[in-house]
């Protein structure tokens, strides 16, 4: 076999293995974009959700804020009525709520940690 002939075989075996890495590389390139623009997908999904939770406790917080004085307002007027303030179903839910919004605020911080994140 002549220099020639070996140097054409070695050259054409180079270029399949050529070829074949880089079908792998656009394998590889095709999955990775394709998983990113999914990602991406569920990011802008996730970042929509968050904001709308936001903006739900956000407000829930701010009733729980002006309950407080609210509370204050009925337990006063119903010792001075001589009414025993574990029988006002709405007193009782308010101090519930109350006690919840601080969860909330707790939430809602790592909410708002969440969409500064991304």
């Amino acid at each position: 076999m002549s220099e020639k002939s070996i140097s054409k075989m070695l050259f054409s075996n180079q270029e399949k293995v050529e070829l074949a890495l880089t079908d792998d590389l656009k394998k590889l390139n095709n999955e990775y974009y394709s998983n990113t623009d999914n990602a991406n997908s569920i990011i802008k999904g996730l970042l929509s959700e968050a904001r709308a939770a936001e903006s739900k406790i956000d407000q829930a917080i701010k009733s729980a804020n002006k309950m407080d004085s609210v509370i204050s307002k009925v337990e006063q007027t119903a010792k001075e009525l001589g009414i025993n303030t574990n029988n006002i179903k709405e007193l009782q839910d308010a101090k519930s709520a109350l006690k919840e919004s601080s969860e909330y605020k707790q939430v809602l911080s790592t909410i708002k940690k969440f969409i500064s994140s991304i």
